[in-house]
């Protein structure tokens, strides 16, 4: 039997792990840090962007500098992108090429208004295949 996320994180630390705050909320605020009281104040400096996930539904991994499909989201029970297969090798979002892209820039390529299309190259069984695929409100 497997550990989930949050036990095999929290068997690295010295505290258990109950959660993660990403990248996509600390925008909104300025963190204040008081080591000596041991808090953390937090400043609302902008309201949340309800858009901010709305992507191609794909989640990637990253190989030698390459980026394979790991899995297609679901909604609602459904898979949010039609003709992409985990193993699936994204040679292109666009016109960005993604060998040694940034993971921002990729997701910044997938990112969009929800029902926008991106055109994806991707490499399977060493066959380019170019899919538009519809960007999904998360």
């Amino acid at each position: 039997m497997g550990l989930d996320l949050f036990d095999w994180y929290s068997s690295k630390n010295a505290l258990p792990v109950i959660g993660w705050v990403g990248g996509n909320v600390l925008k909104q605020f300025r963190l204040t840090i008081d080591y000596p009281n041991q808090r953390i104040y937090w400043l609302r400096e902008t309201d949340p962007d309800s858009h901010d996930l709305d992507q191609v539904g794909l989640t990637l991994r990253a190989e030698g500098g390459e980026y394979i499909v790991a899995t297609v989201a679901t909604k609602n029970g459904k898979p949010t992108v039609e003709n992409i297969s985990p193993g699936d090798k994204l040679i292109r979002v666009g016109e960005l090429e993604t060998k040694h892209a940034t993971w921002g820039g990729i997701y910044e390529a997938l990112h969009g208004k929800p029902g926008e299309f991106r055109v994806l190259l991707i490499e399977r069984n060493r066959n380019r295949i170019t899919v538009p695929v519809r960007v999904t409100a998360f």
